[in-house]
């Protein structure tokens, strides 16, 4: 991999992440807060003559933007919620139960999670079988080869399962026999 990517990805990213974020802003800002819907007249009967839209004076337009600013901030504020007073963090700290140490992995333990293992895959088998029929009932060639390839892929995995299973087994009965 180029080592440029390690970089140019992450900065992207980001800096998609970085425009989202601000047009997210723009929006928020840009929308009409309580206050000024109240204050704006209905557009029924419009009392304050509209400026003129050939072109509004710098100052002007700053002034309207840093007007919206706090409105924008104020919301953003208002929509956070407050801390909550249940009391919870004057609570101790809890204690965490103990961690178990985790069990040997003996071949008696293999052998019961090949076999259960296994109980589960011939169960799937036995589910695409039916799926398989279905299919072929409906007419749907497509899916019923599809079916029939992973049915006979999880066979072959069952006939190696089955022969480690027999594996474990008597290493199983072995290790019984050592104690």
């Amino acid at each position: 991999m180029n080592p440029r990517f390690r970089f140019v990805v992450p900065l992207a990213a980001c800096l998609v992440l970085g425009g989202t974020l601000l047009w997210a802003l723009r929006d928020v800002s840009s929308a009409p807060s309580p206050e000024m819907s109240a204050a704006v007249p209905s557009s029924s009967s419009p009392a304050v003559p509209e400026p003129s839209r050939s072109g509004p004076s710098p100052s002007a337009s700053s002034g309207a933007v840093a007007n919206l600013a706090p409105t924008a901030s104020q919301e953003l504020a208002a929509r956070e919620e407050p801390p909550p007073e249940s009391g919870e963090e004057s609570l101790p700290p809890q204690e965490n139960d103990p961690i178990e140490p985790e069990k040997p992995q003996t071949a008696a333990w293999r052998h019961e999670k090949l076999v259960h293992i296994t109980g589960l895959l011939d169960r799937d088998v036995e589910r695409m079988e039916g799926e398989r029929q279905a299919a072929q009932a409906r007419g749907d060639d497509a899916e019923a080869r599809r079916l029939a390839v992973q049915i006979s892929r999880h066979r072959a995995r069952l006939g190696s399962l089955r022969e480690e299973t027999a594996v474990m087994a008597e290493a199983a009965r072995q290790e019984e026999q050592a104690r």
